[in-house]
């Protein structure tokens, strides 16, 4: 179906969302009243507008014309004309005064108002004040329309469009002519591809300065989202960026970086020193690697190491709880009791848990007051229930208003710490004081974390600090499946797939088709009965995106089959969301706003799950209730931050446990199909774990140790930072030896 122009009269704004623009307004044309909806301008009743698109048939209100763009036009009648002008889009004019202005200057009261706004003056009733005001609000609504005009032209989408105009005003078409390439920094969702398009479709050259800075920030930005990496060593990163640009256009490619490296903007860089040549780094990472090195090294400084000998409290512990400490536990308790920042890592049933128990009532006993954390929201609620203290994600403690001034416990402790990113650490460690005690606890044999930098790695491999590496299998007993088959995978070792029985189970799956519908079977019949528990409590883990055996296809394979009556919908892209789905939020977002009964705060970060309360196609919004109670409304971009969560990747659920997990694992690419995937996936599993797939794609997943070397600086500051402090202490011995 074609598209079609509609030009006509706002006669009524059923709804409309100013954040966004989006709108669903009836047009007055001269033959039909229509119904549009989409993004729109400033408007009001007896604007005058014209909507391009395509008609649509909607269930429950009719046809309708879902509009690609809508610009605001200058009425072509008297009429017309008052009605825009008393619309109450301009500020000081109703009705009466509309028709009072036009009465006055007739065909030429829009050049008057843009052109010669005192004379509005002559209309009584408007003073020179008034006239002025008039003047600015009809020049503000103008400016919109004008702007979203202009980029529309260039093949920008009206929702974008709209983006992009509440960030600049009125300055928006000379911002973005003089460099459309800012749109990457300024605009939320607008990476370089979409940018380059534009600026393309404007004449800018290929090799235009600002093309050649995007170009390099994008790759930088590129290489940390998607490989986790806080750096690129110069040369490797000029490879790329000739990839992505054309090397013909890259003669001023070294001018570029030059000039970010200068540069006070967010794509700002620096550049260190790495084995015997440069590291190029986005200025953000480094500030937060070189901080977190800093803070870590001062931490550790000042630690008080002579924590009084608590072997009886240790062996009260033992007894109360039943159970016997080995000696490296032991070592991984009396670390963190010294004080400092100490590290304990170890697999599934390895006794973290009763470890973090041990320390927790220690500190409490010797009057420290101690604070619980975790990455994930589901990791924090396990950590509560486990130790019997409340405990919160690291967004949601440094957001709150008890830890604007700084986190005052004596000790942290942080679980699941593999899943920490640089830039969080960075926020964590910023907010803590260097007398402070840090306990860092995780699986480092576990998938790196999904933000850049490799935290847990680069402390442990500084050699800087004490770390603790549990080895001896305690948890569910050394016969549990799960906790056998995981220290067998990550040994290199094949688990046991004859399904002996237990909590371990593996299924054949000739190829992708046979393995998606095994999965469906599993996760809607044998699996809720197996277990006694919802289907929603299962969680399928996929270690990839696409394919039958993807967790796109299998999300719509089993929202088909768990909620096949899916009611009032809302589409955002290619997904569709209806109440009762299962969902994920899948960035930070700090702004979002949610309530929980009377309580409202704001942000949802990336992870966080929870299921569709409601669906709303007249307003486009998507209410969601999320585990820990928060309902948020969705609107407008913000929709995009959610994925349907029945089957998730391997890295999306780190930090999360669930009633039992299903794993297709039916081939796929060598760098994804590894160990440590596999490893993770399994250990996500409480009570059961199958894979589904075939006996060869485990053998050569479980043989497959490969592991993406992560370009981070963390641990090479961390030993700077140390070498730094050595020459501070030995300079002050010095001047102290000259005093004398």
């Amino acid at each position: 179906m074609g598209s079609t122009i509609v030009k006509g009269t706002v006669a009524d704004i059923r709804f409309r969302n100013e954040e966004n623009g989006y709108t669903i307004a009836t047009i007055e044309t001269d033959n039909d009243v229509v119904v549009v909806v989409g993004i729109f301008p400033p408007v009001g009743e007896g604007s005058y507008v014209s909507a391009e698109g395509t008609f649509v048939e909607h269930a429950r209100f009719g046809r309708q014309l879902k509009a690609d763009s809508v610009k605001l036009d200058r009425p072509d009648t008297l009429y017309g004309m008052i009605r825009f002008l008393g619309s109450g889009l301009i500020r000081g004019v109703g009705e009466k005064r509309a028709a009072a202005i036009v009465e006055k200057f007739g065909a030429r009261t829009a050049e008057i108002i843009e052109r010669e706004p005192e004379r509005l003056h002559e209309v009584s009733g408007i003073s020179k004040r008034l006239a002025k005001e008039i003047a600015e609000s009809y020049g503000e609504v103008k400016a919109a329309s004008d702007a979203l005009s202009f980029l529309m032209e260039f093949g920008v989408t009206s929702n974008l469009a709209m983006k992009i105009y509440l960030t600049y005003g009125k300055d928006t078409e000379a911002l973005v002519r003089t460099d459309p390439y800012r749109l990457t920094e300024d605009v939320r969702g607008v990476g370089f591809l979409t940018a380059d398009r534009i600026a393309r479709s404007m004449g800018v050259p290929p090799d235009s300065d600002f093309r050649l800075r995007a170009g390099v920030a994008h790759v930088l930005t590129e290489s940390a989202e998607k490989s986790g990496n806080t750096f690129m060593p110069r040369e490797q990163l000029v490879e790329s960026a000739e990839q992505l640009l054309g090397e013909e256009n890259c003669a001023r490619l070294d001018d570029a970086i030059d000039a970010l490296l200068l540069s006070t903007r967010p794509s700002a860089l620096r550049e260190v020193a790495f084995e015997g040549g440069q590291a190029v780094m986005l200025r953000y990472l480094y500030r937060a690697e070189k901080s977190a090195a800093d803070k870590l090294c001062r931490m550790s400084d000042r630690a008080n190491r002579s924590m009084p000998d608590c072997a009886d409290e240790i062996a009260e512990f033992e007894r109360v709880e039943g159970v016997t400490f080995h000696a490296e536990q032991k070592k991984a308790i009396a670390s963190a009791l010294g004080g400092g920042v100490s590290v304990i890592t170890g697999g599934p049933g390895t006794g973290k848990t009763t470890i973090v128990r041990c320390i927790l009532r220690l500190l409490t006993a010797h009057g420290k007051t101690v604070r619980l954390m975790a990455p994930t929201g589901r990791a924090a609620k396990r950590l509560g229930e486990s130790t019997g203290q409340e405990a919160s994600t690291i967004h949601r403690a440094l957001l709150s208003d008890e830890c604007a001034d700084g986190i005052l416990e004596d000790a942290v402790i942080v679980d699941e710490f593999s899943m920490v990113d640089v830039q969080l650490l960075s926020s964590l460690l910023s907010k803590l004081r260097d007398e402070s005690t840090l306990v860092i606890v995780g699986d480092a044999d576990q998938l790196p974390s999904v933000g850049a930098g490799n935290a847990l790695a680069d402390i442990i491999g500084s050699g800087r600090f004490p770390v603790t590496f549990l080895t001896h299998i305690y948890r569910q007993g050394e016969g549990s499946g799960i906790t056998v088959a995981a220290h067998r995978i990550n040994a290199g070792e094949l688990p046991d797939l004859k399904n002996a029985g237990g909590d371990f189970f593996f299924i054949r799956a000739a190829d992708a088709h046979s393995a998606a519908q095994t999965v469906r079977d599993l996760v809607t019949r044998r699996l809720p009965g197996y277990l006694g528990c919802e289907p929603t409590k299962l969680q399928v883990l996929c270690p990839v995106k696409n394919g039958e055996a993807g967790c796109v296809n299998l999300n719509t394979v089993l929202r088909d089959a768990l909620l096949p009556e899916r009611g009032r919908e809302v589409a955002v892209g290619d997904t569709r969301f209806a109440a009762g789905d299962k969902v994920m939020h899948v960035v930070n977002n700090y702004d979002i706003e949610w309530s929980r009964g009377t309580e409202k705060g704001t942000g949802v970060f990336n992870g966080d799950m929870g299921t569709v309360l409601e669906a709303l196609p007249d307003s486009g919004e998507i209410i969601v209730e999320f585990e820990d109670g928060r309902t948020v409304t969705y609107s407008g971009e913000d929709k995009f931050q959610l994925m349907l969560a029945y089957a998730i990747t391997v890295h999306k659920s780190q930090g999360s446990e669930y009633e039992g997990v299903v794993i297709p694992l039916v081939g796929g690419n060598y760098m994804i199909m590894t160990r440590n995937l596999l490893y993770t996936a399994v250990t996500r599993a409480k009570r059961l774990a199958v894979i589904v797939g075939t006996e060869e794609t485990v053998s050569r997943t479980v043989r497959n140790n490969f592991i993406r070397k992560r370009w981070s600086m963390l641990g090479d500051f961390i030993l700077k930072a140390e070498s730094d402090m050595v020459d501070l202490m030995s300079a002050g011995a010095e001047d102290g030896e000259k005093n004398v």
